[in-house]
């Protein structure tokens, strides 16, 4: 199987750490974007031409990163990443949501900037005052350990965690964000989750992916 994308999306990233935190890193192949990016393609794996997409060696694909972290969860063999208590796998779902709505739209406009595209002086300065502090509260009231974010084990909700929460650390010095001291569950739970083999790869290969980018840009 082929996961077309690049680490400088955290949505791509996301797959990678939690074959990661499965066992199975060697599940897929990480792959440039089938035809070329925005291509004919492209465009036919995901409408909105976008990454990561799933390549199946049978020809099928899957899109949205979450959807293919559930897919991988179920055929890739290695530990489990959705709780087994009901209700601990509804909090890490939770989690997912919190960062795939609530964050996601409140970094954007300083995602747009970082990339080259546009925000105005307003949007980002509501995004820095307003919707990334409330969003950053959710996601800190969803944490419940300091290892884990959800029970006693890895699960799809760390993954996305890790994904997320890199560009935090790469976007928040350009625009003079506060850190996360203001948020201590989510603080304590960074601070643990950094450190980790895991997350230093991850941020390993992001670093190598968002450097060639950039090199491309110029």
């Amino acid at each position: 199987m082929k996961l077309c994308g690049h680490s400088v999306s955290p949505f791509v990233e996301r797959v990678l750490i939690a074959l990661e935190m499965k066992g199975t890193p060697n599940a897929v192949v990480l792959s440039d974007v089938a035809g070329g990016f925005k291509s004919e393609e492209h465009f036919s794996h995901h409408p909105l031409g976008k990454i990561p997409f799933l390549l199946l060696d049978d020809g099928r694909s899957l899109s949205e990163s979450q959807s293919i972290v559930e897919y991988l969860d179920s055929v890739a063999g290695g530990a489990s990443l959705v709780p087994t208590d009901p209700f601990d796998a509804a909090k890490a779902s939770r989690i997912v949501r919190v960062l795939d709505i609530y964050y996601s739209n409140a970094i954007g406009p300083m995602g747009r900037v970082a990339f080259g595209g546009t925000a105005t002086d307003e949007e980002v300065a509501d995004a820095k005052n307003r919707a990334l502090p409330e969003a950053l509260k959710y996601l800190d009231a969803c944490i419940e350990g300091e290892t884990y974010a959800v029970g006693d084990g890895w699960t799809f909700a760390d993954a996305a965690i890790m994904s997320h929460l890199y560009w935090f650390e790469r976007l928040m010095p350009q625009f003079g964000a506060a850190d996360l001291s203001d948020y201590p569950k989510l603080s304590a739970y960074w601070d643990t989750a950094q450190k980790s083999e895991i997350y230093q790869a991850s941020k390993a290969r992001a670093d190598r992916s968002v450097a060639k980018f950039f090199e491309n840009k110029k």
